[in-house]
């Protein structure tokens, strides 16, 4: 940074920096071919996770870390990303086998019980995955499965059979959003899959799978970019109109959305081994990267006109890096493999070098900064959010342990 000169300079520095936003004097983020993600680097990325979660813990109490306003995290009583925070604790135990990592993954899964039986939750999957289920393959206790079952069985009543597809939106059977599905519930339906492998009831791995082929045939676009929301004939399953909610436009492309497609193809085809799944994740994931800024951590939307310093959303580089570790390693081909393993790697090393919160001024919270949660509201833009902090943390798992799997086995 230049050196001020005077103690105004200075004052005034602190005052609008003390939260952790980038300096005006401060360099632009380093170009992604300058940076290479190395053992060295991704093992401190990984510390800062410990160290971040540890202060979060802190804080939380009986609530949920959701986003940061001015740095500091907004709590509450777990929303749609509660699962997440358990989520983060699971993998730490995972990867460290401690049992402090344990019991506060324990806690923070079993506040989550209330939701098992709620049909008008839509988020009912994503609150249950990555807590029960994911906790009940790492310690075996029958408790934790018994909740997930009884989740999965209350999103079934979500299914509309005739269509072919989960309400996403709404209280169940609303008319009036009875057709909206968001790609972002694609995450949802790991935890039908789990379902459908725990019980042999094929019913629930059926309804996941036609859902997927339902979003795939609506949400992804010719050219492989996405809607983030599609209205359906709930009669016929077909697409009436696709539109935006989040991103600039209806016919733009958010970035998390395209980041969801990404991640929520490549589970679909690890459940299923449909291949249509496969090609969907490779082409959505070479759109994402052909798009991507010099530092490779893509802007909230896709289609921001050119020129101007857009607010980033890390989460939504991330997620898709994830996504890409855990396709490169489904992949045959050794020379495809690579690619997607090399080019997840490069958005790593951009967001473990340009944008953890550690060391910047004010010591923000979580463990990304330049996440962008609802820009057109206004909601939590360059800032920390939860779900960005658990893919961050699953990528460089995946990345440092190539045989490293959420579901607790290699």
């Amino acid at each position: 940074m230049k050196r001020l000169t005077t103690l105004l300079l200075l004052t005034l520095a602190a005052a609008l920096f003390s939260c952790g936003a980038p300096t005006p004097e401060s360099s632009p983020p380093k170009p992604a071919d300058e940076l290479q993600l190395t053992k060295k680097l991704a093992l401190r990325g990984l510390a800062w996770v410990d160290t971040s979660l540890r202060r979060t813990l802190e804080i939380t109490g009986e609530k949920f870390p959701i986003s940061t306003e001015d740095g500091v995290w907004e709590l509450g009583h777990d929303g749609w990303t509660g699962g997440y925070y358990a989520g983060m604790l699971w993998m730490m135990y995972q990867h460290t086998g401690k049992k402090f990592w344990r019991e506060k993954a324990e806690k923070y899964t079993w506040l989550l019980e209330r939701h098992k039986d709620d049909a008008d939750n839509s988020d009912i999957c994503i609150l249950s995955w990555p807590s029960f289920d994911l906790g009940y393959t790492l310690t075996g206790d029958e408790a934790l499965r018994q909740v997930g079952l009884t989740a999965a069985r209350t999103m079934m009543r979500r299914y509309i059979p005739s269509g072919g597809y989960f309400q996403n939106w709404g209280r169940l059977g609303d008319r009036e959003q009875l057709g909206f599905v968001i790609i972002d519930c694609l995450i949802n339906l790991d935890h039908m899959f789990w379902a459908a492998e725990q019980t042999g009831d094929s019913s629930f791995a059926q309804a996941a799978s036609s859902h997927a082929h339902r979003s795939r045939a609506a949400h992804v676009r010719d050219d492989f970019s996405s809607y983030q929301v599609v209205e359906l004939n709930p009669q016929t399953g077909e697409m009436i109109r696709g539109f935006g909610k989040q991103g600039l436009g209806d016919e733009t492309t958010w970035s998390r959305g395209q980041a969801w497609g990404i991640y929520g193809f490549t589970r679909a085809y690890r459940n299923t081994g449909d291949p249509a799944f496969l090609e969907t994740a490779k082409k959505m994931s070479d759109w994402f990267l052909e798009h991507l800024p010099g530092d490779q951590v893509p802007y909230w939307d896709f289609d921001l006109p050119p020129g101007e310093d857009h607010p980033r959303d890390s989460s939504a580089g991330s997620m898709a890096a994830a996504g890409m570790l855990e396709l490169a390693g489904l992949l045959d081909d050794p020379a495809e493999a690579k690619h997607y393993r090399e080019a997840a790697g490069k958005i790593l090393a951009s967001l473990t070098v340009n944008y953890l919160t550690r060391g910047l001024p004010g010591a923000p919270q979580g463990v990304l900064t330049g996440g962008t949660y609802f820009f057109a509201v206004g909601g939590s833009i360059d800032q920390a959010n939860i779900w960005g902090d658990f893919y961050y943390l699953e990528a460089l798992l995946r990345w440092l342990e190539p045989g490293f799997w959420l579901e607790g086995r290699s």
